[in-house]
Protein backbone atom coordinates (compact mmCIF):
# COMPACT_ATOMS: atom_id res chain seq x y z
CA UNK A 1 0.00 0.00 0.00
CA UNK A 2 2.59 2.21 0.95
CA UNK A 3 4.59 1.75 -2.70
CA UNK A 4 1.41 2.45 -4.30
CA UNK A 5 0.50 5.61 -2.18
CA UNK A 6 4.07 6.53 -3.93
CA UNK A 7 3.23 6.38 -7.11
CA UNK A 8 -0.54 7.58 -7.02
CA UNK A 9 0.12 10.42 -5.13
CA UNK A 10 2.05 12.70 -7.44
CA UNK A 11 -0.12 11.98 -10.11
CA UNK A 12 -3.16 13.39 -7.97
CA UNK A 13 -1.53 16.07 -6.28
CA UNK A 14 -0.97 17.76 -10.07
CA UNK A 15 -5.23 18.00 -9.41
CA UNK A 16 -6.06 18.79 -6.04
CA UNK A 17 -6.97 22.56 -5.39
CA UNK A 18 -5.42 25.07 -2.59
CA UNK A 19 -8.63 24.03 -0.45
CA UNK A 20 -7.37 20.62 0.31
CA UNK A 21 -4.65 20.70 3.09
CA UNK A 22 -4.83 17.16 4.68
CA UNK A 23 -2.23 14.84 4.45
CA UNK A 24 -0.62 16.68 1.54
CA UNK A 25 2.66 16.65 0.58
CA UNK A 26 4.20 20.52 2.07
CA UNK A 27 1.11 20.89 3.79
CA UNK A 28 -0.13 20.54 7.38
CA UNK A 29 -2.80 21.61 9.88
CA UNK A 30 -1.28 25.19 10.80
CA UNK A 31 -1.61 25.89 7.11
CA UNK A 32 -5.37 25.30 6.95
CA UNK A 33 -5.24 27.40 10.41
CA UNK A 34 -3.55 29.84 9.17
CA UNK A 35 -5.89 30.48 6.09
CA UNK A 36 -8.87 30.32 8.58
CA UNK A 37 -7.68 33.02 10.45
CA UNK A 38 -6.62 35.59 7.38
CA UNK A 39 -9.73 35.07 5.95
CA UNK A 40 -12.13 35.88 8.75
CA UNK A 41 -9.77 38.55 9.16
CA UNK A 42 -10.80 39.91 6.15
CA UNK A 43 -14.33 39.80 7.08
CA UNK A 44 -15.55 36.45 6.22
CA UNK A 45 -17.43 36.24 9.92
CA UNK A 46 -19.99 33.22 8.68
CA UNK A 47 -18.63 30.13 9.15
CA UNK A 48 -20.70 26.69 8.07
CA UNK A 49 -19.04 24.21 10.52
CA UNK A 50 -19.37 20.94 8.83
CA UNK A 51 -19.15 17.49 10.16
CA UNK A 52 -19.11 14.57 7.75
CA UNK A 53 -20.60 11.50 9.13
CA UNK A 54 -18.33 8.90 9.58
CA UNK A 55 -16.17 9.66 6.14
CA UNK A 56 -13.66 6.88 5.95
CA UNK A 57 -15.72 4.28 6.34
CA UNK A 58 -18.83 5.16 4.18
CA UNK A 59 -17.24 6.80 1.13
CA UNK A 60 -18.53 4.83 -2.08
CA UNK A 61 -15.89 2.50 -3.45
CA UNK A 62 -17.72 2.86 -6.87
CA UNK A 63 -17.36 6.51 -6.74
CA UNK A 64 -14.00 6.43 -5.41
CA UNK A 65 -12.77 4.39 -8.26
CA UNK A 66 -14.63 5.96 -11.21
CA UNK A 67 -12.55 9.17 -9.64
CA UNK A 68 -9.20 7.25 -9.52
CA UNK A 69 -9.39 6.05 -13.54
CA UNK A 70 -10.07 9.29 -14.52
CA UNK A 71 -6.22 9.78 -14.10
CA UNK A 72 -5.07 6.10 -13.62
CA UNK A 73 -5.76 3.55 -16.93
CA UNK A 74 -2.93 0.91 -15.35
CA UNK A 75 -5.38 -2.10 -15.12
CA UNK A 76 -3.29 -4.03 -12.34
CA UNK A 77 -3.50 -1.60 -10.39
CA UNK A 78 -6.82 -0.81 -10.43
CA UNK A 79 -7.28 -4.30 -9.89
CA UNK A 80 -5.08 -4.02 -6.68
CA UNK A 81 -6.65 -1.02 -5.36
CA UNK A 82 -10.37 -2.73 -5.89
CA UNK A 83 -8.93 -5.79 -4.29
CA UNK A 84 -8.03 -3.53 -1.34
CA UNK A 85 -11.21 -1.80 -0.83
CA UNK A 86 -13.24 -5.01 -0.94
CA UNK A 87 -11.23 -7.01 1.24
CA UNK A 88 -13.14 -8.11 4.29
CA UNK A 89 -12.46 -7.48 7.88
CA UNK A 90 -11.80 -10.92 10.01
CA UNK A 91 -13.33 -10.69 13.54
CA UNK A 92 -14.93 -13.20 15.62
CA UNK A 93 -13.84 -16.48 13.31
CA UNK A 94 -15.71 -14.39 10.49
CA UNK A 95 -14.85 -12.39 7.67
CA UNK A 96 -17.46 -9.71 6.99
CA UNK A 97 -17.85 -7.68 3.77
CA UNK A 98 -17.20 -4.33 3.31
CA UNK A 99 -19.69 -2.01 0.94
CA UNK A 100 -17.66 1.17 1.35
CA UNK A 101 -14.88 2.61 3.23
CA UNK A 102 -11.45 2.62 2.86
CA UNK A 103 -8.31 0.47 4.56
CA UNK A 104 -8.73 1.90 7.92
CA UNK A 105 -5.22 2.77 9.05
CA UNK A 106 -3.44 2.11 5.98
CA UNK A 107 -0.72 4.20 4.56
CA UNK A 108 -3.28 4.79 1.11
CA UNK A 109 -6.52 5.96 3.24
CA UNK A 110 -5.72 9.06 3.86
CA UNK A 111 -5.17 9.98 -0.31
CA UNK A 112 -7.89 7.45 -1.33
CA UNK A 113 -9.98 9.73 0.80
CA UNK A 114 -8.66 13.09 -0.51
CA UNK A 115 -9.57 11.33 -4.12
CA UNK A 116 -12.88 11.18 -3.02
CA UNK A 117 -13.56 14.82 -1.45
CA UNK A 118 -11.48 16.49 -4.64
CA UNK A 119 -14.73 16.43 -6.01
CA UNK A 120 -16.25 18.89 -3.12
CA UNK A 121 -12.91 21.11 -4.14
CA UNK A 122 -13.73 20.93 -7.84
CA UNK A 123 -17.40 22.03 -7.10
CA UNK A 124 -16.51 25.22 -4.69
CA UNK A 125 -13.64 26.18 -7.39
CA UNK A 126 -16.47 25.74 -10.23
CA UNK A 127 -18.55 28.58 -7.68
CA UNK A 128 -15.92 30.30 -8.14
CA UNK A 129 -15.21 33.47 -4.58
CA UNK A 130 -19.23 33.35 -5.11
CA UNK A 131 -19.73 31.42 -1.60
CA UNK A 132 -16.59 32.45 0.03
CA UNK A 133 -13.47 30.35 1.34
CA UNK A 134 -13.85 26.36 1.62
CA UNK A 135 -10.40 25.01 4.40
CA UNK A 136 -10.66 21.43 4.30
CA UNK A 137 -8.56 19.10 5.80
CA UNK A 138 -9.00 15.54 5.00
CA UNK A 139 -12.92 15.45 6.61
CA UNK A 140 -12.43 18.30 8.37
CA UNK A 141 -13.73 21.14 6.99
CA UNK A 142 -14.99 24.76 7.22
CA UNK A 143 -16.16 27.05 4.64
CA UNK A 144 -15.97 31.00 5.16
CA UNK A 145 -18.67 32.85 4.26
CA UNK A 146 -19.46 37.08 4.14
CA UNK A 147 -23.29 36.65 4.74
CA UNK A 148 -25.23 33.47 6.67
CA UNK A 149 -27.44 33.44 3.07
CA UNK A 150 -23.98 32.46 1.51
CA UNK A 151 -23.46 30.08 4.59
CA UNK A 152 -26.78 28.14 3.80
CA UNK A 153 -26.04 27.81 0.45
CA UNK A 154 -22.82 26.24 0.89
CA UNK A 155 -24.43 23.60 3.27
CA UNK A 156 -26.44 22.96 0.02
CA UNK A 157 -23.68 22.31 -1.95
CA UNK A 158 -21.49 20.26 -0.16
CA UNK A 159 -24.37 17.95 0.61
CA UNK A 160 -25.28 17.82 -2.71
CA UNK A 161 -21.43 17.17 -3.85
CA UNK A 162 -21.06 14.61 -0.77
CA UNK A 163 -24.53 12.64 -1.67
CA UNK A 164 -23.01 10.73 -4.94
CA UNK A 165 -19.81 9.55 -3.21
CA UNK A 166 -21.88 7.83 -0.37
CA UNK A 167 -20.95 10.72 2.52
CA UNK A 168 -23.57 12.86 4.17
CA UNK A 169 -23.23 16.09 7.07
CA UNK A 170 -24.33 15.33 10.59
CA UNK A 171 -27.24 16.81 11.20
CA UNK A 172 -26.62 17.50 14.69
CA UNK A 173 -22.95 18.60 14.33
CA UNK A 174 -23.35 21.33 11.26
CA UNK A 175 -23.72 24.25 12.28
CA UNK A 176 -23.47 28.00 11.21
CA UNK A 177 -21.78 30.20 13.34
CA UNK A 178 -21.66 33.86 13.33
CA UNK A 179 -17.75 34.89 14.29
CA UNK A 180 -18.59 38.85 14.23
CA UNK A 181 -17.67 40.92 17.41
CA UNK A 182 -17.24 37.15 19.26
CA UNK A 183 -20.84 35.95 19.03
CA UNK A 184 -19.83 32.51 18.74
CA UNK A 185 -17.39 30.16 18.13
CA UNK A 186 -16.26 26.96 16.64
CA UNK A 187 -14.06 24.24 16.86
CA UNK A 188 -11.65 22.67 14.12
CA UNK A 189 -8.20 20.91 13.93
CA UNK A 190 -8.05 20.89 17.90
CA UNK A 191 -8.56 24.28 18.09
CA UNK A 192 -11.46 26.87 19.85
CA UNK A 193 -11.87 30.17 17.48
CA UNK A 194 -13.65 32.79 18.42
CA UNK A 195 -13.22 37.21 17.71
CA UNK A 196 -11.94 38.82 20.23
CA UNK A 197 -11.21 42.57 20.75
CA UNK A 198 -7.95 43.92 20.05
CA UNK A 199 -5.50 45.01 22.95
CA UNK A 200 -3.67 47.52 20.48
CA UNK A 201 -6.48 49.10 18.44
CA UNK A 202 -9.84 50.03 20.10
CA UNK A 203 -12.52 48.99 18.16
CA UNK A 204 -11.17 46.46 15.78
CA UNK A 205 -11.65 42.31 16.50
CA UNK A 206 -9.78 39.93 15.18
CA UNK A 207 -10.02 36.06 15.02
CA UNK A 208 -8.05 34.04 17.75
CA UNK A 209 -7.78 30.18 18.80
CA UNK A 210 -6.48 28.40 21.63
CA UNK A 211 -6.94 24.70 22.52
CA UNK A 212 -10.79 23.36 22.59
CA UNK A 213 -11.77 21.99 25.38
CA UNK A 214 -11.80 18.18 23.92
CA UNK A 215 -8.12 18.86 23.77
CA UNK A 216 -7.87 20.01 27.50
CA UNK A 217 -9.38 16.98 28.60
CA UNK A 218 -7.11 14.32 25.91
CA UNK A 219 -3.77 16.10 27.55
CA UNK A 220 -5.18 16.21 31.17
CA UNK A 221 -6.52 12.77 30.66
CA UNK A 222 -2.99 11.87 29.33
CA UNK A 223 -1.47 13.54 32.37
CA UNK A 224 -4.16 12.01 34.65
CA UNK A 225 -2.83 8.48 33.52
CA UNK A 226 0.60 8.82 33.84
CA UNK A 227 0.55 10.38 37.14
CA UNK A 228 -1.92 7.67 38.56
CA UNK A 229 -1.25 6.12 42.07
CA UNK A 230 -0.14 3.14 40.42
CA UNK A 231 3.47 4.61 39.62
CA UNK A 232 3.90 5.29 43.10
CA UNK A 233 6.22 2.29 43.53
CA UNK A 234 8.46 3.60 40.31
CA UNK A 235 11.30 6.38 40.47
CA UNK A 236 9.29 9.99 40.26
CA UNK A 237 11.72 10.83 37.42
CA UNK A 238 10.51 7.97 35.29
CA UNK A 239 7.16 9.87 35.59
CA UNK A 240 8.61 13.24 34.45
CA UNK A 241 10.18 11.30 31.12
CA UNK A 242 7.00 9.91 29.89
CA UNK A 243 5.26 13.09 30.93
CA UNK A 244 7.46 15.31 29.23
CA UNK A 245 7.36 13.36 25.99
CA UNK A 246 3.30 13.81 25.88
CA UNK A 247 3.67 17.46 26.61
CA UNK A 248 6.60 18.80 24.27
CA UNK A 249 4.05 17.10 21.32
CA UNK A 250 1.28 18.53 22.55
CA UNK A 251 2.77 22.25 22.88
CA UNK A 252 4.49 21.83 19.88
CA UNK A 253 1.16 21.85 18.06
CA UNK A 254 -0.90 24.20 19.99
CA UNK A 255 2.02 26.97 20.62
CA UNK A 256 0.62 28.36 17.75
CA UNK A 257 -2.03 31.33 18.74
CA UNK A 258 -2.87 32.17 21.67
CA UNK A 259 -2.37 29.36 23.91
CA UNK A 260 -0.62 31.31 26.58
CA UNK A 261 -3.90 31.10 29.73
CA UNK A 262 -4.51 27.10 28.01
CA UNK A 263 -0.64 26.25 29.04
CA UNK A 264 -0.53 28.08 32.35
CA UNK A 265 -3.64 25.86 33.80
CA UNK A 266 -1.82 22.69 32.08
CA UNK A 267 1.19 23.65 33.94
CA UNK A 268 -0.65 23.82 37.11
CA UNK A 269 -2.40 20.74 36.55
CA UNK A 270 1.40 18.45 35.99
CA UNK A 271 2.54 20.04 39.50
CA UNK A 272 -0.60 19.30 41.14
CA UNK A 273 -0.15 15.65 39.44
CA UNK A 274 3.14 15.04 40.23
CA UNK A 275 2.79 16.52 43.73
CA UNK A 276 0.15 13.96 44.78
CA UNK A 277 1.98 11.53 43.62
CA UNK A 278 5.10 12.31 45.37
CA UNK A 279 2.57 12.54 48.63
CA UNK A 280 1.41 9.22 48.06
CA UNK A 281 4.89 7.80 47.15
CA UNK A 282 6.54 9.41 50.94
CA UNK A 283 3.61 8.33 52.81
CA UNK A 284 2.36 12.28 52.93
CA UNK A 285 -1.54 12.96 53.89
CA UNK A 286 -3.69 16.19 52.98
CA UNK A 287 -3.17 19.22 51.51
CA UNK A 288 0.60 19.51 52.82
CA UNK A 289 2.29 18.54 49.20
CA UNK A 290 1.53 22.08 48.52
CA UNK A 291 4.48 23.45 50.33
CA UNK A 292 6.66 20.48 50.57
CA UNK A 293 6.25 19.97 45.94
CA UNK A 294 5.63 23.47 45.08
CA UNK A 295 7.40 25.09 41.66
CA UNK A 296 10.70 24.84 42.11
CA UNK A 297 10.82 21.17 42.92
CA UNK A 298 8.76 20.44 40.09
CA UNK A 299 11.71 22.41 37.73
CA UNK A 300 13.92 20.66 39.92
CA UNK A 301 12.31 17.41 38.27
CA UNK A 302 12.91 18.15 34.98
CA UNK A 303 9.36 18.81 33.63
CA UNK A 304 8.79 20.55 30.85
CA UNK A 305 7.22 23.79 30.67
CA UNK A 306 4.59 24.75 28.50
CA UNK A 307 4.28 28.70 29.93
CA UNK A 308 6.44 30.86 27.47
CA UNK A 309 6.45 28.09 24.71
CA UNK A 310 3.44 30.14 22.72
CA UNK A 311 4.25 31.56 19.30
CA UNK A 312 2.03 34.99 19.04
CA UNK A 313 1.02 36.27 15.85
CA UNK A 314 1.26 39.77 15.35
CA UNK A 315 -1.67 42.36 16.27
CA UNK A 316 -3.37 39.58 19.04
CA UNK A 317 -3.61 39.25 22.42
CA UNK A 318 -2.84 36.44 24.00
CA UNK A 319 -4.56 34.05 26.18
Amino acid sequence: MAAAKIVLEPVFEADFLPSSYGFRPGLSAHHALETVRRTVNQGEVWVLDADIRSCFDEIDHDALLAQIERRVCDRRLLKLLRGWLRAGVFEGGIVAAIEAGTPQGSPISPLLANIALHTLDEAWHASGRRLGVLVKYAEDLVALCATREQAEEARELVAAVLDPIGLRLHPEKTRIVHLARGAEGFDFLGFHHRMRKSWEWRGRWYLQKWPSKRAMASIRGKIRDRTDRRHARLPLEWAVEDLNRVLRGWSNYFRYGNSGQKFDHIDAYVNERLALLASVKHGRTGRNWVTHFNYEWCTQLGVYRLSGKVTRWPAHASR
